[in-house]
């Protein structure tokens, strides 16, 4: 169709813009826009989606528990994106809580708590058995003596595609958690990226994961609208700030937007 083409042709003119490196899936009913969707690129916080993922496939698989109490010690707590760090009466909390702050908030020390509760391994052998090549965990975050090691967390846009399916359908996870992992995508309260160009309480809604680091932007996330739904991820590197890849970002969420609009 004509306005699925017209979809396609802004967001490549939006993309080759870019000064840095890029990478996008854009996927509707009827389409598929691939810009590099297999260029394997730093995720920053993008990675916690394949962390939320495990974590309810071990509570599907009965070898977690989503109320049962995460125990924090004074080294666990991690500074950079969060609140738990800032939060000095907080001594334990559920498995639900923990992954919920996780994602809603991109808490570091969750993550860190989440990834030593499921296990690296099993985040790794889950992407390996989604086909999601281009993605691995290979530390927790803000790990300075891993980064010293040259240790760092990949993923592309089509892996993140990939993994948002996932979530959404198919029989990876239960009915019941794929609900209770929708519903958490949805709380996202970074709202800079896909969501800058959407009111929070438009009838377009966005589940989604973000991620930043230095020159580094990235979002993944579904849109729905009326029943059209919308696959959506855009890594950016190599940004000359990390203002212009939100920029970006946000122009793109707003073509998908309007795209939606008119189906």
């Amino acid at each position: 169709m004509q306005k699925d083409r017209l979809l396609q042709s802004t967001i490549e003119n939006a993309i080759h813009r870019f000064p840095g490196k890029a990478s996008a899936i854009i996927e509707t009913a009827r389409s598929r826009i691939d810009i590099n969707g297999h260029l394997k690129m730093r995720s920053a916080s993008t990675i916690k989606l394949a962390i939320l993922l495990e974590a309810y496939r071990q509570i599907d698989r009965n070898e977690l528990k989503l109320h049962e109490s995460v125990k924090f010690k004074p080294e666990d707590f991690t500074e950079g994106s969060g609140v738990l760090f800032h939060l000095n009466s907080v001594k334990e909390m559920s498995m639900e809580d923990l992954l919920t702050l996780m994602i809603i908030v991109s808490d570091n020390t969750a993550s860190n708590m989440a990834i030593q509760r499921v296990g690296i391994d099993h985040i790794n052998a889950l992407m390996d058995e989604l086909g999601c090549s281009e993605t691995v965990l290979e530390r927790g975050f803000m790990d300075v003596d891993a980064i010293r090691q040259g240790l760092d967390n990949y993923t592309s846009s089509a892996d993140l595609v990939a993994m948002l399916k996932a979530v959404d359908s198919g029989d990876l996870l239960s009915a019941d958690s794929r609900k209770r992992v929708l519903h958490v995508l949805k709380q996202q309260q970074l709202l800079a990226n896909l969501h800058g160009r959407i009111d929070e309480d438009d009838e377009v809604t966005v589940a989604s994961k973000s991620g930043g680091l230095p020159g580094v932007v990235n979002d993944a996330g579904i849109f729905v609208y009326r029943g059209h739904k919308v696959y959506a991820a855009v890594l950016l590197d190599e940004s000359p700030n990390n203002h212009t890849g939100q920029e970006l970002i946000a122009e793109i969420g707003g073509y998908i937007y309007d795209w939606l609009k008119t189906e």
